[in-house]
């Protein structure tokens, strides 16, 4: 079983959600006219990929969890789209799959090593292309005064070299290759949840996850509850203000082994 096999049944639920409106903007900000292509790597229950569907002509989508890929499976299914699944990892999609005019990496990246990656982009994504880096999270600060408790929670469960691996940068990613930063986005979501939903995310993380804390898995979930009790109030529900965030880096028009090319003599 890999280590997102437990999560499933958690992590399209409850993980803090990308709004319409920001699928919308991307949309508009990359020109997407049905037209393109898009591959989604490290797409899981394909939250991405489905979002973006309407506004493009071919979804690819690539996971190593066989889990994760049934979910998406299932969620493409009952949204009447379209969606090819690979089981794998950016470094072994198959060359058959062709070239992308967007590829979207969600909460992929820390996962993914820098140089195989970055080699294979330079493959998979069209020139003229782009990447587009996402992530959806609780905004820090006032606007979630629950959210220290909470991670304060999580991340004491969490071995300590894995805390590690949610601190990769995008900008750093992409450094020195051919995939400049364009542009960012951010979009706000206002809505109200409940313990259970950040019981229930907590189980959507690799490193609390249900397989991870085994036998401790209810004993946690009744301490989340009691920590975060208060902030529920009399109706049992929690504010929470998500920002859905995106940077997209763009390739040029024409690459740098076309450059080589032109600037060869004679050519």
């Amino acid at each position: 079983m890999g280590r997102f096999a437990s999560t499933v049944p958690y992590y399209r639920r409850y993980r803090p959600p990308y709004p319409p409106a920001f699928f919308r903007r991307l949309a508009r900000m990359l020109a997407l006219d049905g037209s393109q292509s898009l591959l989604d790597l490290g797409c899981g229950p394909g939250l991405l990929a489905l979002g973006f569907a309407p506004c493009v002509r071919r979804v690819v989508g690539v996971d190593p969890e066989p889990a994760m890929l049934a979910a998406a499976r299932d969620a493409a299914k009952a949204a009447g789209v379209r969606l090819r699944l690979i089981r794998g990892r950016t470094e072994t999609i198959p060359r058959r799959v062709g070239t992308f005019d967007v590829v979207t990496i969600g909460r992929a990246l820390h996962w993914m090593a820098r140089k195989p990656t970055l080699a294979k982009l330079a493959r998979l994504v069209r020139p003229g292309g782009c990447i587009v880096v996402c992530g959806a999270s609780p905004a820090e600060g006032s606007l979630n005064p629950w959210l220290a408790r909470y991670d304060r929670f999580r991340y004491r469960l969490a071995p300590r070299k894995d805390r590690r691996r949610y601190g990769t940068e995008a900008v750093a990613f992409f450094a020195g290759s051919e995939f400049a930063v364009r542009e960012t986005v951010t979009v706000r979501l206002r809505h109200r949840i409940n313990v259970d939903t950040l019981v229930g995310r907590l189980f959507s993380m690799s490193i609390t996850s249900p397989q991870v804390l085994g036998a401790k898995a209810e004993r946690t979930a009744a301490r989340l509850r009691a920590a975060l009790a208060k902030f529920a109030g009399r109706r049992g529900s929690i504010g929470e203000v998500v920002e859905a965030k995106a940077a997209v880096f763009a390739r040029p028009a024409r690459g740098r082994n076309e450059d080589r090319q032109r600037r060869r003599p004679g050519s």
